[in-house]
């Protein structure tokens, strides 16, 4: 039994094109144990292994009887009784497996079913926190709990969860919809495997990611965006495939995209659009409406998004670190940009100030009229700085512009760096080279571009940030994870209202097509 379900996994992971690789450390050879006489698969712990997370206990909660020892209650029923919820220790044994080497039944929290105590997930996250230590799974089927997270959305204390799906299950939108809160709560899923007549699906918190192949690992369809590539320049295919992949992680889809530069700067791969001729659903330039796939309650699904998805949804705001680990660069390219940083700050102890300011294509938009693209004048940088210097610890600056020759000399009151070319610095494009100190600067001055502000969303949280005010003619200090609405503080109220007018007639006239 225990090479069947190996090999199961080992099924799954080559289907998404990836071999599985061996557990790390704890359950070098996870297969079907025997606690106390009663069967439990730890096959579920695989695709955490491949994640280097070693689990050292497993909460199963309102399981199988074959699963978790309680042989009186049926799948499916109310999670009410004392032993619907017990704490399993993992060790190793002489041969250095992984086996079950003590069962702890979960005390419930409160009075409920029939008279019979409750389980709560705050009262089993309090008793795993004292019973267990290292990294605790959580287990449980799909309805089970589904039915315990709706009264507990604000906080949910476990990162690493495995929901158990029956074959028979008709409740396949209730699954879809726990798949969007644990998203929502942080955790993506990272593989499946089947156990026995049950899929097990598994969840990790995304700030544990180490592999990106396996994410993923079921899908009801899929989700394409054939224009990346071609809808904009560097930051703009960054904002659209974060969208793209976030939209796919969140809603249990595939994301089917055509090659593009992230391919070879950051190793991503996902399978080709190429051929599927999705239905397209667009959204225009500096549009917030996209912000609304976020919030329905039947998401659209194999379709072909086209955008620019500026705007970050609230329910990413705990996945700042994978968003991160999706755009790093190669260990030799990160390696050679973070030798620079220290050699530049002398191991930290000077304070990198970056500025970004924009000139080239904004000065042809000039002519357009386009507010969202107005010149911040080289003055508002200046008197920033000039305020901030005296207060930095011998700071030095970094100047990333388009225009270098015009603007450079502007600041030379300011200690300035640059670059040193050497070998691996000279293989990383200018405009990623420029990219990447903004993301590691301790202060940052962004313009209003998708360029400096990508960066700031990349950067450490520690990054101090300040963007441009077309208000106060000043810079103002800003959480690039906060703003909801970025483009429309570059607006004119005539923008604003031209753009509010057009969104009303595509509305209309949707409607009416629909009649």
């Amino acid at each position: 039994m225990a090479t069947a379900y190996r090999e199961c996994y080992r099924h799954n992971s080559l289907r998404r094109g990836k071999a599985a690789s061996r557990p790390a450390q704890l359950g070098t050879r996870c297969r079907t144990m025997s606690a106390f006489g009663i069967p439990v698969s730890l096959a579920v712990l695989q695709p955490f292994n491949d994640q280097s997370i070693q689990v050292e206990s497993i909460v199963a909660v309102g399981c199988p009887p074959w699963l978790t020892f309680n042989k009186d209650i049926a799948d499916g029923s109310p999670v009410s009784a004392h032993e619907d919820a017990v704490l399993l220790r993992l060790g190793p044994d002489r041969e250095g497996d992984t086996r079950i080497v003590a069962r702890i039944p979960m005390l419930p929290s409160s009075a409920g079913y029939v008279g019979r105590g409750t389980h709560t997930l705050e009262g089993i996250a309090r008793q795993a926190c004292e019973l267990a230590a290292g990294e605790v799974l959580f287990l449980s089927p799909a309805q089970v709990l589904s039915e315990m997270i709706v009264r507990h959305v604000d906080d949910f204390s476990f990162r690493a969860v495995v929901i158990l799906l029956s074959k028979n299950s008709s409740e396949t939108r209730d699954v879809w919809k726990l798949q969007r809160i644990l998203f929502d709560l942080g955790l993506v899923g990272i593989g499946s495997i089947q156990i026995g007549d049950c899929e097990a699906r598994c969840f990790l918190n995304s700030k544990r990611v180490r592999s990106l192949d396996s994410l993923g690992g079921w899908s009801r369809g899929r989700v394409a965006m054939s224009s990346l590539g071609n809808n904009g320049r560097f930051a703009n295919q960054l904002f659209q495939y974060a969208y793209v992949k976030f939209y796919a992680l969140r809603h249990g889809l595939t994301a089917a995209i055509p090659a593009w530069d992230g391919n070879q700067l950051f190793g991503l791969e996902d399978p080709s659009c190429v051929g599927l001729n999705l239905p397209e659903l667009s959204f225009g330039p500096f549009s917030e409406d996209d912000l609304a796939l976020w919030k329905v309650d039947e998401p659209p699904v194999d379709i072909d998004l086209r955008g620019y998805f500026q705007e970050i949804p609230e329910c990413w705001q705990k996945h700042r670190q994978l968003l991160g680990r999706m755009f790093q660069l190669s260990a030799e390219h990160r390696h050679a940009i973070e030798d620079w940083r220290v050699d530049v700050t002398q191991a930290g102890r000077r304070t990198l100030v970056a500025v970004h300011i924009r000139r080239g294509d904004y000065r042809y938009y000039q002519n357009w009229k386009w507010p969202w693209f107005r010149l911040v004048p080289e003055d508002w940088y200046i008197a920033w700085l000039r305020a901030i210097w005296p207060q930095l610890r011998d700071p030095l600056l970094f100047v990333a512009t388009d225009e270098p020759k015009a603007i450079l000399p502007l600041f030379r009151e300011f200690e300035t760096t640059s670059v040193i070319f050497g070998p691996t610095m000279r293989s990383i494009p200018d405009h990623v080279r420029d990219f990447e100190i903004l993301r590691r600067a301790d202060y940052l001055a962004i313009c209003n571009s998708s360029f400096s502000r990508m960066a700031a969303i990349l950067a450490s949280s520690t990054q101090k940030c300040f963007c441009p005010s077309f208000q106060t003619h000043s810079f103002v200090p800003y959480e690039p994870w906060m703003d909801r609405h970025f483009w429309s503080r570059f607006a004119t109220r005539s923008a604003r209202l031209r753009r509010w007018a057009s969104s009303i007639k595509t509305r209309l006239l949707k409607a009416m097509r629909r009649k």
